[in-house]
């Protein structure tokens, strides 16, 4: 059985497809909504209609990547997340937040530390590579949304 390493009750998720799509970019950013897990095995993506659970063994790389100024002039942090399934590389963007009404600075901190949690992840921390937002939003344009 595994064992909770932290717990975020509110998430919103996107599809590197449809983050990508005019619709994620300019209209609604967030695919939906759900809560995160982080477990001693996986990152679990979890109550929405497409619940995800991401085996450490299959992340590739994760990243704090920030969206459009266009879209967030406040700018807004998302844990960028790509890893395998079904050999082929899928992205999803992740951002947990505590409220939807907190500023766009909060919820970026909040992402940051999820990074940060993430990187202290002994099975993670040797094999995966991590980097820092970048300044607009970026896609490694690799797989399908899920």
């Amino acid at each position: 059985m595994s064992q909770d390493i932290r717990y975020q009750p509110k998430c919103y998720f996107a599809s590197d497809d449809y983050a990508e799509s005019f619709w994620g970019k300019y209209i609604y950013i967030y695919q939906g909504k759900g809560s995160l897990r982080l477990t001693d095995r996986s990152l679990c993506l979890e109550g929405c209609p497409e619940e995800l659970e991401i085996p450490f063994q299959d992340i590739k790389w994760i990243s704090s990547t920030n969206f459009s100024l266009w879209t967030k002039p406040f700018g807004l942090s998302r844990l960028t997340i790509c890893y395998r399934s079904a050999s082929e590389s899928k992205i999803v963007h992740l951002i947990p937040h505590n409220s939807p009404f907190d500023p766009t600075w909060v919820t970026s901190e909040l992402v940051q530390s999820w990074l940060q949690t993430l990187s202290q992840v002994e099975q993670l921390s040797d094999r995966v590579e991590y980097s820092q937002p970048a300044s607009e939003t970026t896609s490694a344009g690799v797989g399908q949304g899920w």
